[in-house]
């Protein structure tokens, strides 16, 4: 789901006349019926986060989609890189909306549900990589042929 809210949604808060009226409409009342604080009127440091998601993570997302289906361990170094940088970015996010006083109790907890996973899965990507190769070497044989392949698993 990042993809699409990068580009979606959260590009607007740095290029809103890019965006068709219906995407910005759509923006408009995700603001409002969830208080996002943040979103309805971004601060500078969280457009700066928003234009390295952009220039940055968006590219790698394709790139790191051929690596995880072709099982590529070329990618750990970026993908250690991206997973460090977007659980870094979370945490003044998660604790703006921890502070706001506009925000209650109930919609911090509704925000952290949106938000959270952004944590969670990077970091878990973060936990993956720092452990080893995310892909090890498995042989197999098939009809008596010999062959590797790569396989999620545990490092060696």
């Amino acid at each position: 789901t990042h993809i699409p809210i990068t580009l979606l949604i959260d590009g607007q808060a740095l290029l809103p006349f890019l965006y068709p009226s219906f995407l910005r409409d759509l923006s408009v009342t995700y603001t409002t019926t969830f208080n996002d604080t943040l979103m309805s009127n971004p601060p500078s440091w969280l457009k700066s986060l928003i234009a390295a998601e952009l220039l940055f993570q968006v590219p790698f997302f394709f790139v790191a989609l051929k690596a995880f289906a072709t099982r590529d361990n070329s990618i750990q170094p970026y993908a250690t890189a991206y997973a460090a940088h977007t659980v870094t970015t979370l945490i003044p996010i998660l604790h703006h909306f921890h502070v706001d006083e506009n925000v209650t109790t109930s919609e911090e907890a509704v925000l952290l549900g949106f938000y959270l996973p952004y944590l969670l899965i990077p970091g878990l990507l973060l936990l993956l990589c720092l452990r080893g190769p995310l892909f090890e070497e498995a042989e197999t044989e098939t009809f008596g042929i010999s062959r590797q392949h790569a396989t999620v698993g545990k490092a060696k």
